[in-house]
């Protein structure tokens, strides 16, 4: 889809309060990229991923206490980390978005495929827990009883700069293309609070997605598409809670990770070659991010694992 079409279409919807969320999910699943069955697979592939990172640091997933930081519609990744021997997950979502019937059509696709999954998730867990896991997601009945044996608890509204959490009650704090749509001053809290929920020795973990997410579905643009624009500019084309996106870019994560008494075990940036190409031919960018290097303007995925240096 053009991507001014469909920022136009969030605009619209974001101007429905009463029904506005109801509105879009309606509008994804009919036209966009809710229409077609979940496919949880991607997902899994990511947790795989972020779990190699955790065991190249020398972090046990096995058993650990975790907190996600924004849930969406559904619970891949919390399923994910619970195949791959997660104790439990608290996920936390300043929206209540999750659709339980989404939820069950993941675990239908899970259930049909184990071979996959064990693919998947195999390498970085133990095979026999896995299937025992996978055996407990067969025998779910519905959203409720899956999340309570699997041990997923949801919390939405909530604010995950706020969990009334105890201190030292969570061993990895984690989250996947969220950050990028929070603003700084939310980021930094959240970031803060984790100093004072994770256990001694515990880490945090986040994938961010600094890209122009318009460029996901329309390829004529760019993954740097939105940087030509001024503040108040962007603010009247994606300043809704369908669209938002801070623009931050890799510098000022650095920063604000220093900033928020983190220290950065794990700094593992993607530059994007064709964006890189497009600012070295003169790709037009607004003044507040022409300060920046090229590579971190073109960063567009960001994988950062941390530790707390400061405890609040």
């Amino acid at each position: 889809m053009n991507w001014r079409r469909k920022a136009a279409i969030q605009r619209w919807c974001a101007r429905v309060p009463a029904f506005h969320e109801r509105i879009y999910y309606l509008l994804q699943r009919t036209f966009g990229s809710l229409r077609n069955p979940p496919n949880p697979f991607p997902m899994l592939e990511a947790c795989a991923e972020l779990v190699g990172y955790l065991q190249n640091a020398g972090i046990a997933l096995e058993g650990a206490r975790i907190m996600e930081v924004g849930t969406g519609r559904a619970i891949d990744m919390p399923l994910g980390l619970f195949l791959c021997g997660a104790g439990s997950v608290i996920t936390f979502d300043l929206h209540r978005y999750l659709k339980p019937s989404l939820v069950m059509e993941s675990v239908a696709a899970i259930n049909h495929d184990h071979g996959r999954t064990r693919n998947i998730l195999g390498p970085v867990t133990d095979p026999g827990a896995l299937n025992r896991r996978l055996a407990t997601l067969a025998g779910a009945r519905d959203c409720n009883e899956l999340m309570r044996q699997a041990n997923i608890e949801y919390r939405a509204p909530a604010d995950a700069a706020r969990t009334g959490l105890p201190a030292g009650s969570i061993d990895i704090q984690v989250s996947y293309t969220v950050f990028e749509h929070i603003p700084r001053n939310v980021l930094h809290d959240i970031l803060v609070e984790a100093n004072h929920i994770l256990a001694p020795g515990g880490v945090a973990l986040h994938h961010i997605d600094p890209s122009d997410h318009f460029s996901h579905e329309d390829r004529s643009i760019l993954p740097i598409n939105f940087l030509q624009y001024a503040a108040d500019e962007w603010e009247s084309i994606a300043g809704n809670q369908f669209a938002y996106h801070n623009r931050m870019r890799a510098d000022e994560f650095a920063s604000l990770y220093s900033e928020s008494g983190h220290e950065v075990v794990l700094w593992k940036p993607y530059v994007d070659a064709r964006s890189r190409e497009a600012l070295e031919s003169g790709f037009p960018l607004d003044a507040d991010f022409r300060k920046y290097s090229p590579d971190v303007l073109s960063t567009v995925v960001l994988q950062v694992l941390s530790r707390p240096s400061v405890r609040s």
